[in-house]
């Protein structure tokens, strides 16, 4: 399921269009993809079965705008001056995703 992209998006990637980044192995959460400069990101879902047993991970990728990037510390498309290096995603994958599509129980309140 991942890079399923708009028509035309690697015309304006810095370097073409890679499609290097794999879901396997993540959490639930957003990922930059830093082979593409950040300029995409996925959504990494785990799909589970009935006993909730993890079955597989399920890829969504998504474009960022012109001239933007994804900060994986903030979870945005944002200008480059404005996000962490790209090359520096790996290492917020973690602490950004923390939590991520946890629902608090009614006592957590």
């Amino acid at each position: 399921m991942g890079y399923i992209l708009p028509d035309g998006t690697d015309s304006f990637l810095n370097g073409g269009l890679k499609t290097t980044f794999s879901c396997e192995g993540e959490n639930y959460g957003y990922y930059a993809d830093v082979d593409n400069n950040c300029q995409i990101f996925h959504v990494c879902q785990p799909v589970v079965d009935a006993e909730g047993k993890s079955q597989e991970t399920a890829q969504f990728s998504f474009v960022c705008g012109n001239l933007t990037i994804f900060s994986q510390e903030t979870l945005t498309c944002t200008l480059a001056e404005d996000a962490l290096p790209c090359s520096e995603a790996p290492s917020f994958y973690e602490t950004s995703n923390e939590g991520f599509g946890v629902v608090p129980d009614d006592d957590d309140e």
